[in-house]
């Protein structure tokens, strides 16, 4: 790059001011993009569309990385270089400048084997993939996976985005999945497989953290008795069963960070409307995640969160089986409490709920000594918490309730793992509590 510099040594007392580049004035002239062997242009060229608009030297700057960032994001190149020079030649204008990005595409066939946390469970996963099939981003997966809790899935997905139209702001996207997936049930003894497709179409507003997702499934869900001491009341909704569902989630990100937010909202929506063909929808079932985090000092924060769920249903037109029930309990919901042990039971089993509610408090704070401990510090804390809540009801009736502290330790961008101790303070007859230490891994705590 051409330009002349200059160098001002500090007074005493004065510490040395990074350079203004506001001061120098820039456009940019061209921009290359390099290293495209089966992609279309017309698929990476709105992404460079922002670095026409630079005004001085650091605008430049900004949207130069602002372009490499999406030009990554749409999952083409393995990796970028950026070169930034005076524009030459015919067409050069003055404080003009010419911005190269040279990467290299992914290959043809990418693959990866890997661990990937669920709600209290872990699994091993297998994933092969063709990447950009037909030039546009295009993207063919196959995913198989298997739990520690024996839950197995077969996924083929086909993804086309469109990043690249008039509407590649709000990141459209469609999908179509076809799925097989088997996960037993041990506290209602019935094991669910599921086997059918799925369409999404996704589109968000980032600049407000809004995402949304379309889907329609239909798929062949069967249930199985898991062993002989398989109750009548569950037993009488085994076999298969064809199940069409509309689906709606919405999202708010709002939080600085998704595993240890110390400020900001989260909030999380799904709406199902499920039957068993197009005429006959007769069940819809709600669910909604929201939580607040308040910073307070010295690191420390304090969470409030809350779900509640609820079922409608129309039993001129559908049947309610189990498996779309609620089954409040557990780490993730109300500690204190195994899986799915905070809900009615029958016959010694869990028979779950057709609404519940839960909340929980917490104050956040770093390791002690944290400052000692270097960036491994970063990835534990503690808290002290309280959870509340119950089921079949909206009113303070039949309360659950758990107070406790534990520590968390981060899995990664998205998961954590809980080790708590807790001591019930309410609950019902029948229910299943954990009097002492409780174990939890996933990635959406109350």
């Amino acid at each position: 790059m051409g330009g002349r510099s200059s160098r001002t040594d500090p007074q005493p007392g004065e510490g040395r001011r990074d350079p203004d580049f506001t001061r120098f004035r820039a456009r940019v002239d061209r921009v290359y993009i390099a290293g495209l062997n089966r992609t279309y242009d017309d698929y990476v060229q709105r992404a460079a569309r922002h670095l026409f608009k630079a005004h001085n030297f650091q605008d430049l700057i900004v949207e130069t990385t602002n372009v490499k960032d999406e030009l990554l994001r749409l999952g083409i190149f393995k990796n970028l270089r950026i070169s930034i020079d005076t524009s030459k030649g015919e067409g050069a204008t003055k404080n003009g400048y010419t911005v190269s990005f040279t990467g290299e595409e992914l290959s043809r066939i990418t693959g990866n084997i890997g661990v990937e946390v669920g709600q209290n469970d872990g699994a091993a996963t297998t994933e092969l993939v063709t990447p950009n099939l037909f030039g546009r981003g295009e993207r063919l997966s196959i995913n198989l996976s298997r739990s520690f809790e024996r839950n197995s899935v077969v996924n083929m997905k086909f993804t086309k985005p469109f990043l690249h139209t008039a509407v590649g702001d709000y990141e459209p996207e469609t999908s179509f999945t076809l799925f097989r997936n088997a996960s037993p049930h041990p506290w209602s003894k019935y094991r669910l497989e599921n086997n059918g497709m799925l369409f999404d179409f996704s589109f968000g507003i980032p600049s407000f953290g809004f995402s949304n997702s379309l889907q329609y499934e239909l798929g062949m869900k069967e249930l199985f008795a898991l062993d002989k001491q398989t109750p009548f009341f569950v037993r009488e909704h085994c076999g298969p069963r064809l199940v069409s569902t509309f689906r709606y989630i919405g999202q708010y990100e709002g939080r600085d960070d998704s595993v240890f937010p110390t400020n900001g909202v989260y909030v999380k929506g799904t709406a199902e409307l499920i039957g068993s063909q197009l005429s006959q929808l007769g069940i819809v079932r709600q669910e909604m995640h929201a939580e607040l985090n308040v910073p307070l000092f010295l690191g420390a924060s304090l969470q409030l969160c809350g779900r509640l769920g609820a079922i409608l249903h129309d039993k001129r037109k559908e049947s309610l089986p189990i498996h779309q029930l609620f089954f409040p309990g557990g780490p993730q919901t109300l500690r204190g409490f195994e899986l799915a042990g905070a809900c009615p039971r029958r016959d010694g089993i869990a028979a779950g709920c057709q609404s519940y509610w839960a909340t929980g408090l917490h104050l956040w704070s770093p390791l002690p000594f944290n400052q000692y401990f270097g960036g491994f510090g970063n990835l534990f804390r503690t808290h002290a918490f309280y959870n509340i809540g119950t089921c079949d009801t909206y009113t303070t009736d039949k309360l659950r309730s758990t107070a406790g502290i534990g520590i968390a330790f981060r899995m990664g961008q998205k998961a954590r793992i809980e080790f708590n101790y807790c001591q019930p303070l309410s609950y019902e007859a029948g229910d299943r509590v954990v009097k002492g230490f409780q174990f939890g891994i996933g990635y959406e705590f109350i």
